[in-house]
């Protein structure tokens, strides 16, 4: 298998540490797709660093800026924000043929119209391990979680590659699984993002303390509430209770500092509209009051320009 990472954020170094000692097979191979060549010669040199507890793990792994410096493209992981997705398959068209797999695992929903127009075969995933980069390449293990796939087109036959995948992450000691309605978990994950990142941007905090005062909990319910609202009403059936899930994700990264988090305090522009954004435009569409997504998007909105994110 030839699996190239698009982007080295918090997520990309996580999954390039785990993933690289166990693709050294003669045939295998790991790339990390970066749009900046400087980074890319200075992480090529480098190598990536993941700190989980009291443990270092370390990998190198070739990044380059040029996608015709990658000789095959099996699997294509965007590991990019939501905003950047369209961006950054334009960067990596000359890897996707009509057999590559191309998988998003963004946060929100804005970035699956991009994803289905891709030549290759439409992918999109979740994923609730947490992860914080400290560093180019330094990530910190922010805790444990489970990473689905599942094809975007209903009418796909899902691919073999794809198994694979699911077992490379296995093997790596990630827990992953193939599903076969993936827009559930879209919107599984969507809830949980509703509830926890905006709340972390606005208080600057981490993940598990949402979890320590009253006032924070009755608002991230009421913005999961409005959240389902929309999804019933387009005949989205989420597979669990999203609110004991929200609960859950925040206790298992208590020490995480979320991606909406990590964009502030790097002065950059926030997922706001992908994830609570969404919510309030489809709200609007669907006549659905959403009155603390709306409040949320604006808060956000107001540290952002605060922090002069730019």
């Amino acid at each position: 298998m030839h699996l190239v990472l698009v982007g080295p954020g918090a997520l990309g170094s996580l999954f390039a540490v785990r993933l690289a000692p166990h693709l050294q097979k003669e045939s295998d191979a790991l790339f990390l797709l970066d749009h900046n060549s400087r980074r890319a010669r200075d992480l090529t040199r480098t190598g990536f660093s993941l700190q989980q507890n009291d443990s270092l793990f370390h990998a190198h792994v070739q990044v380059t800026a040029d996608p015709h410096a990658i000789p095959a493209c099996d699997v294509l992981l965007l590991c990019v924000k939501a905003n950047h997705v369209a961006e950054a398959l334009q960067h990596a068209a000359p890897l996707i043929s009509k057999n590559t797999l191309v998988i998003g695992i963004q946060n929100g929903m804005a970035h699956l119209e991009a994803l289905l127009k891709t030549a290759g075969v439409a992918i999109a995933a979740t994923s609730s391990a947490g992860a914080t980069l400290t560093g180019p390449g330094q990530v910190l293990f922010g805790g444990t979680g489970l990473t689905r796939f599942g094809v975007l087109h209903r009418d796909t036959p899902v691919p073999e590659e794809l198994e694979n995948v699911v077992e490379l992450f296995t093997r790596a000691g990630l827990q992953a699984e193939r599903v076969d309605d993936i827009y559930a978990f879209l919107w599984e994950k969507l809830c949980v993002n509703v509830g926890i990142n905006a709340l972390t941007a606005i208080h600057g905090q981490k993940n598990g303390w949402l979890l320590t005062a009253d006032t924070t909990k009755k608002t991230m319910k009421a913005a999961i509430a409005e959240a389902v609202a929309v999804a019933a009403k387009k005949k989205i059936s989420i597979p669990t209770d999203p609110v004991a899930l929200t609960f859950s994700v925040c206790e298992k990264t208590k020490e995480n500092v979320s991606s909406m988090l990590q964009d502030i305090r790097h002065k950059r522009p926030t997922e706001i509209e992908a994830i609570n954004g969404y919510i309030v435009r489809e709200g609007k569409e669907l006549a659905i009051p959403t009155p603390v997504n709306s409040k949320l998007v604006q808060q956000v909105r107001e540290v952002e320009r605060s922090q002069q994110v730019t």
